[in-house]
């Protein structure tokens, strides 16, 4: 490939995507920098929303990812729990779910640089 035509895909944003399934399966980011991810299947464990309070406050630079699709009427709660927290937060309504993953996930705590925490899940 020319080195002008691949400047070209960059600034247009249409270049090769840097692990493109791992930022589908972590809704947008990488594993580096997730610092808890919820399951679907875990959105309605009280549990699961006392630990992100937990992390929320303990991270407050950190960003929550809500699948809104995958979390339901669920994901007000845990938007809540931003808000309240004063975390930023994003909502995803059209997020493409990776298709090898039976039980994707619904939230994600996200730090801005690598955190690398060995177990992000429940």
């Amino acid at each position: 490939m020319d080195v002008n035509d691949r400047l070209e895909q960059n600034q247009n944003g249409s270049g090769p995507n840097l692990k493109p399934d791992e930022k589908r399966l972590y809704l947008g980011t990488y594993r580096e920098r997730v610092i808890l991810a919820i399951k679907t299947s875990q959105i309605n464990d009280e549990n699961a929303k006392t630990t992100l309070a937990d992390r929320l406050q303990a991270n407050p630079d950190a960003n929550l990812i809500i699948d809104q699709n995958q979390a339901g009427g669920a994901y007000i709660d845990y938007l809540q729990l931003a808000i309240k927290s004063g975390n930023n937060y994003s909502l995803l309504s059209n997020n493409e779910v990776s298709k090898a993953v039976s039980d994707p996930y619904a939230i994600v705590l996200a730090a801005k640089k690598a955190v690398n925490i060995d177990n992000i899940e429940l």
